[in-house]
C-alpha cells in the first residue's frame, strides 16, 4: 500500500522537540527523512539521557526516539565549506526543508528563506519560530516552557487562587509537540498546492501564535469587556463540573456545562431539591460545597458506574504514570512496547497518525550520530574516498 508522502524527501535541519516532531510525523506518512545534525549531535539526546542517567544511555534513549522515529541520520559540520556544500546537495535533492534555528543564525549561515527560494523554487521552506519575525522578541530564545505556557499566561492563571499560590509549573514538549503538528498540517496543504503550481511555499509554525491561538477562550473572555478574572479561586469554576475528591482519597472530574448536564449531576448526588433553584448556578459557593461534601460521602468507585448510568462524563483523573496501564490505550493501540538493544522493553506512546493508507505505525529506535552518513554521501555522488578525507577534516561525522 502506498502511503500519502512516499516520494517526498525532507531535510529536517532541526534540534529539540517542535520541529523534530513535525519530522517524525511526516516519516510516519511516508516521507524519507534525513535528519541533518551537527558532529555532536542534537542537543535533545543529552537532554533525554538526563531525565534518567541510570537506565536512559545513546542506545536507549526513548525520548529521544519518540520525536525522532523513522529517520536517517547525517552529521555535517555546516561551518565547513566541505560541510556546507553537502548540505546544498541535499537541498538539491529536497522537497522539504524543516528548521528551528532561528531567522538571525540562518541569515548567517546564508539558509534563510529569502537565500534558498530562488536557488530552489519547488522547496517547501518550513520553520519552528519562537515569538515571530518581527517585533522587540523576534530573537529571543525561546522553549515550550517558556515561550508556549509561561508567556501564554496558562502557568499564572491556570492555577487556583489562593493564600498559599503558587503557579503551576510547565508539562515538557506538549507546546513543542502542538506547534510541531500545526507545521506538519501546513507543510502538506503546501505540497498539495505545489502540485497545482510547482512552487514551493514558506511556512511558518510559532510558539507563541499557537499558544494564544490554544489559550483562545480564555485570551477572548478575560479581556475586560467579558469581566473574565484569574486566576480562579475553586468555587468560580462552574460547578457542578470540575474536580472532587471521594472517599477513597481519589480524585473524579466531571464534565458538565450545558442545564440538561448539570441537571444529571444534581440527580447523581441526590439533590434533585435544587432543580427547582432557577438561581441555583448563580450560587457558586454554595453549590460548590453541596458537590464537594456529596463526593467526599463516597468512594469513586461507586461515582464512575453511577455516573456511567446516566451518562455523564466523569472520570478517575489519573497520573502520567497511570497512561502505561491505561486497557482504554490498548485496546486502540496507542501504546506500544518497544524493544531495545540493552535488552530492555520500554512502553511508549505510539503515532497519532491514523490512516488506512498507512497503516499501524510502531516506534523506531534512532539510531546514533552520523549513522547514515556515508550512505548519504554516496547517494550524493560523493566517492569513499572523499567521505574518509572529509571525516578526518571534520565536515562530516
Amino acid at each position: 500500500m502506498r502511503k500519502p508522502l512516499e516520494g517526498v524527501r525532507v531535510i529536517d535541519f532541526s534540534t529539540f522537540v517542535a520541529a523534530p516532531v513535525c519530522g517524525r510525523l511526516l516519516a510516519d506518512l511516508g516521507a524519507e527523512v534525513i535528519k541533518v545534525e551537527r558532529p555532536e549531535g542534537d542537543g535533545w539526546r543529552q537532554t533525554g539521557l538526563n531525565y534518567n542517567r541510570t537506565r536512559f544511555t545513546e542506545k536507549e534513549n526513548p525520548v529521544f526516539d519518540i520525536y525522532n522515529s523513522g529517520k536517517r541520520h547525517i552529521a555535517l559540520n555546516l561551518k565547513t565549506p566541505e560541510g556546507m556544500e553537502a548540505f546544498h546537495k541535499l537541498l538539491a535533492t529536497a522537497d522539504v526543508l524543516i528548521t528551528n534555528t532561528r531567522p538571525k543564525a540562518l541569515k548567517k549561515l546564508g539558509l534563510s528563506y529569502e537565500d534558498l527560494k530562488e536557488k530552489y523554487p519547488r522547496l517547501v521552506y518550513g520553520i519552528v519560530l519562537g515569538y515571530g519575525e518581527e517585533g522587540p522578541d523576534k530573537d529571543m530564545r525561546a522553549f515550550d516552557t517558556s515561550a508556549f505556557w509561561a508567556r501564554g499566561g496558562f502557568l499564572r492563571d491556570q492555577a487556583v487562587a489562593r493564600e498559599d499560590y503558587l503557579p503551576t509549573e510547565a508539562p515538557f514538549s506538549m507546546g513543542d509537540t502542538v506547534t510541531g503538528y500545526m507545521l506538519m498540517g501546513e507543510i502538506c496543504a503546501a505540497l498539495y498546492r505545489r502540485e497545482h503550481t510547482g512552487t514551493g511555499d514558506y511556512v511558518r509554525s510559532g510558539l507563541f501564535h499557537n499558544s494564544i491561538f490554544t489559550m483562545g477562550t480564555m485570551a477572548i473572555i478575560s479581556q475586560p469587556p467579558f469581566g473574565g478574572k484569574y486566576p480562579r479561586k475553586r468555587v468560580d469554576w462552574a460547578s457542578p463540573a470540575g474536580s472532587y475528591e471521594c472517599a477513597d482519597g481519589e480524585w473524579v472530574f466531571i464534565s458538565g456545562y450545558n442545564a440538561a448536564l448539570n441537571d444529571l449531576i444534581l440527580q447523581m448526588i441526590g439533590r434533585e431539591d435544587l432543580l427547582s433553584d432557577p438561581d441555583r448556578y448563580t450560587k457558586r459557593a454554595e453549590l460548590y460545597e453541596t458537590m464537594r461534601k456529596a463526593m467526599l460521602e463516597k468512594p469513586s468507585t461507586y461515582w464512575l458506574p453511577r455516573a456511567k448510568e446516566l451518562d455523564i462524563p466523569l472520570i478517575r483523573m489519573g497520573h502520567y504514570a497511570d497512561l502505561a496501564t491505561d486497557p482504554q490505550a490498548w485496546a486502540n493501540g496507542y501504546l506500544e512496547k518497544v524493544d531495545f538493544p540493552s535488552g530492555n522493553t520500554d512502553i511508549m506512546p505510539r503515532s497519532p497518525i491514523e490512516m488506512d493508507s498507512v497503516g499501524e505505525l510502531t516506534t523506531k529506535i534512532a539510531p546514533a550520530i552520523g549513522s547514515s552518513t556515508d550512505a548519504i554521501m554516496q547517494e550524493l555522488g560523493y566517492t569513499q574516498e572523499t567521505i574518509d578525507s572529509l571525516r578526518q577534516s571534520g565536515a562530516v561525522r
